[in-house]
């Protein structure tokens, strides 16, 4: 493995440009600031989450809806021995039925080393496998009892290590569910954000209503990755889609995630 110094920048973005334009698969298209993005807090994401991250002027964490089991919020994946294998937060009483930021973490369980043991054999012929065995080591030293706030401090953590300048706020503290739920729910932290436009993954556009949107004053948007492939160990072997960001941090680097953060293309649902 390649030795570097761990580069951190968590610079926030105080941009104040009233429109920002995306390549589209039809033409070129602006859309209008504050562009806001509203995800559940997700374990070492994909680099389409950070893709999202980077795209918007505010990323808010929606950790006061409900736990998903067997979903992403506490496990993701990584490639070991050319197959992929589950790292996993154990959880104290997760339940679907308990918001995201009501449940902890497992006290006194080994899991930090069995996962610091995963990812060090996954990754340490990898040519930048060192900076993902020590991201994942600053990680796992936080002593942080409940899930939502390590999740929170994973992807801020990420975020400055990738160079994202985006702001992140938490959707219990700055904006309270109170009764609102699905497209309500986000339609009122846009409001309360002062958004211009609302950017979504391709994995919600049955979830929301673009009319209503629109009577709101928000555009509604869809991020599309576009396909970002690269070297995963031996040369000729088939490539793993949507790994966890180690994945992505460990063959490709720190220069090569950035560079990948800008292929997408943006549609605006009328």
């Amino acid at each position: 493995m390649k030795s570097h110094a761990l580069l951190l920048d968590e610079e926030m973005n105080e941009s104040g440009s009233p429109t920002t334009s995306f390549e589209s698969s039809r033409e070129t298209v602006s859309l209008p600031s504050p562009r806001v993005a509203v995800m559940q807090p997700y374990f070492l994401p994909y680099l389409g989450y950070f893709q999202l991250m980077a795209a918007v002027d505010r990323f808010v964490i929606l950790d006061d809806v409900n736990f998903i089991k067997r979903g992403w919020i506490n496990r993701n994946r990584i490639l070991l021995d050319g197959t992929p294998h589950w790292m996993t937060i154990p959880l104290v009483g997760a339940s679907q039925n308990r918001c995201i930021h009501e449940i902890e973490i497992v006290p006194d369980s080994p899991w930090r080393e069995k996962l610091g043991a995963q990812v060090s054999r996954a990754y340490r012929e990898a040519p930048h496998g060192e900076d993902a065995c020590e991201l994942l080591k600053i990680l796992t030293e936080i002593e942080e009892p409940r899930l939502s706030v390590f999740l929170r401090a994973s992807l801020e953590l990420l975020r400055g290590f990738l160079g994202i300048q985006t702001s992140m706020a938490i959707a219990s503290e700055v904006h309270p569910r109170e009764e609102l739920r699905g497209q309500d729910r986000i339609i009122d932290i846009c409001r309360r954000e002062s958004a211009g436009a609302y950017l979504n993954p391709p994995g919600g556009e049955m979830l929301y209503d673009a009319p209503l949107f629109h009577e709101a004053g928000l555009e509604l948007a869809f991020l599309r990755p576009r396909p970002a492939e690269y070297q995963q160990g031996k040369i000729g072997s088939e490539f793993v889609p949507d790994l966890s960001i180690l994945d992505a941090i460990a063959w490709i680097g720190r220069d090569g995630c950035h560079e990948r953060l800008s292929q997408y293309r943006v549609d605006i649902r009328k």
